[in-house]
């Protein structure tokens, strides 16, 4: 015979907790790429710094200054954006008898399916906020070079033109991240075969936060959140910043011999503080 005992609710509690932070914290994957910090304010405000190398006014020369002559005059630039914070979450109603009896294993997989909604549903807007926004730079593809052209070496040559619209505004670019589709993941996979041994190798296995490998030395990085025909290059860390007001936390609520509901929540705020270290790839697909 089993019992219930005082203590289990909260044994309970600790293991949703504990389950759901450490399942969202491998499932992010666009996240990932972004800096991470905290804010106590609903309204938030940053600044977007103009990237272009300053110059003088018109008609004057930064360089040959006279003797004694006065500096040419040039200021930096910047604009200031606004965000606000959005709350995330989702619960779940799990039903006595189900918690003790049921043959699926109801409370593993309800902290997984809470933690996946989560981290997804915060990735989706980040790659909606990157797209939406009119100041990040755009690589279109030739029609007749798709990535899920085995024949084409687009994918190097696309990798490489992002990069270097991305360095032309002064950003480094020896740690970039390419988040691709899963279609674009099985396109890339196909053409490394095609290509053979010549080729940087692809991980043999994928890692957490769904890490394909190293391409043209780009980290190429499998995200649902990203469309079919798109991909998304970005400088990690530097392009945008997440801030958090509200970390990932979980409640249990516990009716007695009734039900047990699970409840997770997240608030907080993006910003893409600079958009020029971003890259959309579109035409990826046929």
């Amino acid at each position: 015979m089993t019992f219930e005992t005082v203590g289990q609710g909260t044994l309970r509690a600790q293991y949703f907790d504990k389950a759901i932070k450490q399942i969202v914290t491998e499932t992010f994957v666009i996240r990932q790429a972004v800096a991470v910090t905290t804010t106590g304010a609903w309204t938030n405000h940053f600044f977007r710094e103009k990237m272009e190398f300053l110059e003088a006014g018109r008609g004057i020369d930064v360089s040959g200054i006279p003797r004694l002559a006065e500096f040419p005059h040039a200021s930096p630039e910047w604009e200031r954006k606004t965000t606000y914070l959005i709350k995330y979450g989702l619960e779940e109603n799990i039903a006595w008898e189900d918690l003790r009896t049921d043959e699926i294993p109801v409370k593993a997989r309800t902290a997984i399916k809470i933690a996946e909604g989560i981290a997804y549903n915060i990735d989706r807007m980040m790659r909606s906020s990157f797209v939406n926004d009119g100041e990040i730079q755009t690589l279109v593809i030739d029609v007749a070079n798709p990535w899920d052209n085995p024949a084409s070496a687009a994918i190097i040559d696309n990798l490489l033109e992002a990069a270097e619209k991305i360095k032309d505004y002064k950003y480094p670019v020896d740690n970039l991240i390419c988040f691709v589709s899963s279609k674009d993941k099985r396109s890339i996979m196909n053409y490394l075969v095609a290509k053979g041994a010549q080729f940087p190798r692809i991980a043999t296995d994928v890692a957490l936060n769904g890490e394909i490998g190293t391409l043209a030395g780009v980290r190429l990085v499998e995200s649902h959140a990203i469309a079919a025909s798109e991909a998304l290059v970005v400088v990690p860390k530097r392009c945008a910043t997440y801030k958090v007001n509200q970390p990932l936390s979980t409640v249990t609520k516990e009716d007695e011999y009734k039900s047990v509901t699970v409840r997770a929540v997240e608030v907080g705020t993006f910003q893409i503080t600079d958009p020029k270290a971003v890259v959309r790839i579109t035409g990826t697909q046929e």
